[in-house]
């Protein structure tokens, strides 16, 4: 008996997180964030509560066993934790947050502990949910593509569906072998055929990576598409037409649409030697507002956070703050009874 429950609370918790994960609602009429965006911040957003992460992983490590493929089960015991954090839900499997909010309070009041979390600590533990993730998805990737059990991934182990002689042909068209190749390479740190642990990440998650040369892969590939006189630079009608609009979209949320610089002014700010044209290099500041990944939206969701739910604008909050706001924190399981929010914002993109 008591095991068919915990079936159930696994199920019903991972129902209310696939299907209403990732975030999809304003639950707030006027929120300018989510609308400066033009689509709902968290639909990118990590992960607030890690609870929640691992239900999911939970049952996804579950649906692999049943499907035979024991090679992707999870870190996480099939059943144990689920039963260990029991006491978070109730009998019909709805998750208590007020409780949560509680237990989490002080692990995010860290520095300083002042009965208070500051934006800081708030960032510090959502980036942590970020790398998590990311973690979590090479790690997986890892057991699964790793089929000597060296710890590290080749090109034809991550990719065997490309002989050598498609690799050879180097077609550098979107996810043809070359274009695969190349990016393997510029991850490929060291130079030695094979992808460790944190080249795959970076592999797998370029956006978020700290290497160089494959944040400037990134940046020629986007150029690519762009480049209407195929010279691997962009002059301002591009710059302009294709690039400005989606930096005006972030730069409005970050500084609350008080300091948006004309797409003329950003052109010339980039421009460093005055050519009249943008290079990879001269292009690598606003990388991240072109490809931001999940470390950069931990960020703006911190931000969303604390615009909802700081309602003294002291730039902290208070536990009582938290709870006042349960749904903001837990939209996974508020979703269904809020219905204000906008049907043409949900299916909007950048």
């Amino acid at each position: 008996m008591a095991k068919a429950v915990v079936y159930v609370v696994i199920a019903t918790a991972f129902v209310l997180f696939m299907t209403l994960s990732p975030i999809s609602r304003e639950h707030r009429k006027g929120s300018g964030l989510n609308r400066r965006f033009g689509y709902n911040i968290q639909q990118r957003a990590p992960s607030f509560d890690p609870l929640i992460t691992k239900i999911g992983r939970t049952e996804e490590a579950n649906k692999k066993v049943d499907q035979h493929e024991p090679e992707a089960t999870t870190n996480f015991s099939l059943y144990g934790h689920a039963a260990d954090e029991y006491q978070y839900f109730s009998s019909s499997g709805k998750l208590n947050t007020t409780l949560r909010l509680m237990i989490l309070f002080p692990l995010l009041d860290k520095e300083p502990r002042d009965g208070v979390v500051n934006y800081n600590e708030l960032e510090a533990w959502i980036t942590q949910q970020a790398l998590d993730r990311l973690n979590y998805v090479t790690n997986t990737e890892l057991k699964v593509k790793d089929k000597n059990g060296d710890r590290a991934i080749s090109f034809t182990e991550y990719l065997p569906q490309f002989s050598e002689l498609d690799t050879e042909r180097k077609g550098m068209g979107h996810g043809e072998a070359g274009w695969w190749h190349e990016r393997f390479t510029k991850a490929d740190i060291d130079r030695n055929g094979l992808l460790n642990f944190s080249e795959l990440r970076d592999f797998l998650h370029p956006e978020d990576s700290d290497n160089p040369e494959l944040l400037k892969w990134l940046l020629r590939d986007r150029i690519k598409c762009l480049d209407e006189e195929v010279d691997g630079k962009l002059k301002l009608k591009e710059f302009k037409e294709q690039l400005y609009n989606i930096y005006k979209t972030y730069i409005e949320f970050e500084t609350s649409g008080q300091f948006v610089p004309s797409a003329e002014d950003k052109f010339s700010d980039l421009d460093a030697n005055k050519d009249e044209f943008l290079s990879v290099e001269e292009l690598m500041p606003v990388l991240r507002y072109l490809y931001p990944g999940e470390l950069s939206y931990a960020k703006y969701y911190t931000s969303y956070l604390f615009n909802e739910a700081d309602d003294n604008k002291d730039w902290n909050l208070s536990l009582q703050e938290m709870l006042n706001h349960e749904f903001v924190f837990y939209n996974t399981v508020y979703a269904d009874e809020h219905e204000e929010f906008d049907q043409d914002h949900d299916h909007d993109e950048l």
